[in-house]
């Protein structure tokens, strides 16, 4: 009988019940927008005509803010990490140094010089893009080298 009842309610026309979908819709474009706000993306441009050495104890760093990039190709040029901007001599990589070091300890970053070397390069290269940043206080380096897995 209650069923009937029941029954009999539904049957009558009445306004259908809708879920409004516009503060949903704004709480997911708020959403969206606070994790673009809040995340820091670093992407470091890859020089195509570098080639990395492959190590068994390479591992992917932790920190990623405050690399400084120089790729050191086989014949012992060297580039910026935006890879158009070529270092011809040793005061023109040192003074990048010291404008990215710079610029590093401003946003309050502990500048790393990231050595992109080509596996087939000579490790002189390596050590004078090292001297240059050493000159400018750069006191951490990391060597870039793919993992054997």
């Amino acid at each position: 009988m209650a069923s009937n009842r029941l029954r009999n309610a539904n049957k009558q026309q009445g306004e259908d019940a809708e879920m409004d979908m516009s503060p949903m819709i704004d709480m997911v474009f708020l959403l969206l927008l606070f994790f673009l706000v809040v995340s820091n993306p670093r992407t470091i441009k890859i020089d195509n005509e570098v080639k990395p050495p492959t190590a068994s104890s390479a591992n992917t760093p932790k920190v990623k803010h405050g690399k400084i990039v120089i790729n050191i190709r086989e014949d012992g040029t060297y580039r910026a990490e935006d890879t158009n901007t070529q270092f011809n001599v040793e005061a023109e990589m040192e003074q990048y140094f010291q404008d990215r070091k710079d610029h590093m300890d401003n946003v309050g970053y502990t500048p790393r010089l990231h050595v992109r070397g080509d596996k087939d390069s000579v490790f002189k290269y390596c050590r004078t893009a090292i001297r240059a940043a050493a000159r400018v206080g750069i006191n951490e380096v990391v060597f870039g080298a793919y993992s054997k897995e």
